[in-house]
């Protein structure tokens, strides 16, 4: 316990570093709440847990939540958040980006209305091929955008 204690100060001293306008640590699990105000508009919040083995597990929950899965190290964690911080404030300044929030929330909506759908109704076969070919279509869309979109510089 000790270690992990010791692994959440080192990040939170990192985060803060970083910019972090707050971190919330909740120790009887080891759990940090970290929050970077970009603009009045742009909240990035990431909530992370240190295991009994002194890893990770990274989740970003606003402006969208999105798992981000385990890490090994603290300097794994920060860093992970410093690249992604500058890439949310480098977002942040396109003419797209308040389409892009709306994009990605529809995602996470999306996914709770399929996992509703199949937990509360007996879908048929059939139904679920179509849901299956759809979802397998936007994938090969959002692809084939990804290798034509120029990239972005970091």
């Amino acid at each position: 316990m000790i270690t992990s204690s010791f692994s959440g100060d080192i990040i939170n001293a990192s985060l803060r570093q970083l910019g972090a306008s707050s971190i919330k640590e909740i120790r009887n699990w080891i759990l940090y709440i970290a929050k970077f105000e970009l603009s009045e508009d742009l909240c990035v919040t990431y909530v992370f847990d240190v295991t009994k083995r002194d890893r990770y597990f990274l989740q970003r929950v606003t402006p969208y939540p999105i798992s981000h899965g385990d890490f090994t190290s603290a300097q794994e964690v920060v860093e992970f958040i410093r690249k992604d911080i500058r890439k949310f404030r480098n977002a942040q300044n396109s003419h797209n980006f308040p389409k892009f929030l709306d994009t990605t929330n529809a995602m996470v909506l999306f996914s709770h209305a399929v996992e509703l759908l199949f937990l509360e109704r007996n879908v048929t076969p059939e139904d679920l091929d179509s849901i299956y070919q759809t979802i397998q279509s936007g994938l090969h869309k959002i692809k084939d955008i990804h290798d034509r979109a120029p990239k972005i510089e970091e």
